[in-house]
C-alpha cells in the first residue's frame, strides 16, 4: 500500500485520469474531491461492499476496440458529409447533392467510401513525395 501525505488543496493522480484532492480536514474526518471520467464508478468502501453483497455492483464498461474503430469511421464519414449540400427528407435518411443528382442510401454510402479512399490515397502519395 502506498501512503501519501497531502495538504489541503493538493491532489494525487491515479491512472492518469482520476484526480483525488484533499478538500477539507476537520479533526479525524477528511473531505476528498474526486474527479474521474464518466463511466468510472466511485463509491465509499462500505457502499461498494454492500453493492457487491447485493449483486448490484457494476464494473465500469470495458474498452471495446471494435466500437472505437466504428466510432472513428463514423466520425470520418460525418466530417465528409458536414460540408456537403444536403437536405433532410422525412422519407429518406439523408440526401446529398453531387452535381445535379441527389444521393441517398447505398449510393451515398458508396460515394462517401470512394471519397475517403481517394483522400487516403492522395495523402499516401503526398507523404511518399516528401523528402
Amino acid at each position: 500500500m502506498l501512503m501519501l501525505s497531502r495538504n489541503i488543496g493538493k491532489a494525487v493522480i491515479i491512472g492518469g485520469n482520476i484526480r483525488v484532492s484533499v478538500a477539507q480536514v476537520n479533526g479525524c474526518q477528511v473531505r476528498l474531491g474526486i474527479e474521474a471520467p464518466r463511466g468510472v464508478i466511485v463509491d465509499r468502501e462500505e457502499i461498494h461492499h454492500r453493492r457487491v453483497a447485493e449483486g448490484t455492483a457494476q464494473d465500469a464498461p470495458g474498452f471495446n476496440i471494435d466500437d472505437h474503430v466504428k466510432l472513428v469511421a463514423d466520425a470520418r464519414r460525418y466530417h465528409w458529409l458536414r460540408d456537403r449540400e444536403r437536405i433532410e427528407d422525412p422519407d429518406e435518411d439523408l440526401l446529398v447533392v453531387r452535381g445535379d443528382n441527389w444521393l441517398s442510401g447505398k449510393e451515398l454510402d458508396q460515394e462517401i467510401d470512394t471519397a475517403l479512399r481517394l483522400e487516403a490515397l492522395e495523402q499516401q502519395v503526398a507523404q511518399e513525395l516528401q523528402p
